[in-house]
């Protein structure tokens, strides 16, 4: 990971699922207000946008083993010189992507109902965000002072992370800590992008950072807090876009998911049962 591309890989992962859990909760929680049932986030999300069974297949978890064995092939692959592994910070980012392709086991393991513990895909992304955190926090020894800002800035995130995933996992029916969820990771994200460009800029003229200029670190963290108010916005607007989609589009509910599968109310105690698993076959509860 010690070049531009090791860093745009991960940063592209978090981005990618942070866009589409944000998308997912969104219209998830929007079908519910309009059909008087009750938010509960999930794990993994349905692909809506397909058609016929193929919305239920579990394409997020097949991603995620896609991303991250592609991810631990290409940290062990360029981590060999002549014939021997003699890279260590490619084993330790091979360990980080094989914890999040772990999570993608998990949710497998949950879909085609293995006797599994509940919740064992939340423990499993808490787990592999902690593994994440400590091997960058053990990162750093050695680096200059730039590299050491901008990977703790990172550590501080995935941090963030972690709190976030465990609120979740507690309370599954607030939309705002479920948002918390892709938050995070997004910007993670586009903070791995951001440190791509800081120490490993690919641009043709493009000067170095010095570490002995206390500028550096004023502008290196002035850019973490556009990272995190970048990504406020993004997930703003898109809360803005599916809730104008739902009004023009989905007042007859012909495509997507239908909630009314997902749970129903009973009438009788005014408790929300679970007529089914979730999109990946996962249990939820109110």
């Amino acid at each position: 990971m010690g070049n531009f591309e090791g860093h745009a890989l991960p940063g592209s992962f978090f981005i990618v699922f942070a866009l589409w859990w944000t998308v997912q909760m969104f219209h998830r929680y929007l079908t519910c207000q309009r059909q008087n049932l009750r938010f509960t986030s999930t794990p993994t999300y349905p692909c809506v946008c397909l058609c016929g069974k193929a919305k239920n297949w579990p394409i997020e978890s097949l991603l995620k083993l896609f991303f991250t064995s592609v991810g631990i092939i290409g940290e062990i692959y360029t981590g060999f010189n002549s014939g021997k592994f003699t890279t260590p910070e490619n084993g330790q980012h091979a360990t980080m992507f094989f914890f999040f392709g772990l999570t993608g086991i998990m949710d497998l393991l949950v879909y085609f109902r293995f006797p599994v513990l509940k919740d064992i895909e939340y423990v499993s992304m808490i787990i592999a965000v902690t593994v994440e955190g400590m091997l960058f926090k053990f990162h750093l020894h050695g680096r200059d002072g730039v590299d050491v800002l901008v990977h703790t800035l990172l550590v501080y995130t995935i941090s963030a992370s972690v709190l976030a995933l465990l609120a979740e996992m507690r309370w599954r029916d607030n939309i705002l800590i479920a948002l918390s969820r892709p938050y995070f990771i997004l910007l993670q994200g586009t903070w791995f992008w951001q440190i791509a460009f800081i120490l490993h800029n690919p641009l043709p003229g493009a000067k170095e950072w010095n570490s002995e200029d206390h500028h550096s670190y004023l502008i290196a963290t002035m850019y973490f807090a556009w990272h995190c108010g970048v990504a406020f916005i993004t997930m703003f607007l898109i809360g803005v876009c599916m809730t104008c989609f739902h009004k023009k589009y989905r007042s007859n509910d012909n495509m997507a998911t239908n909630m009314m599968s997902l749970m129903t109310k009973d009438i009788n105690n005014l408790n929300y049962k679970p007529l089914r698993k979730d999109s990946d076959n996962s249990d939820f509860e109110p």
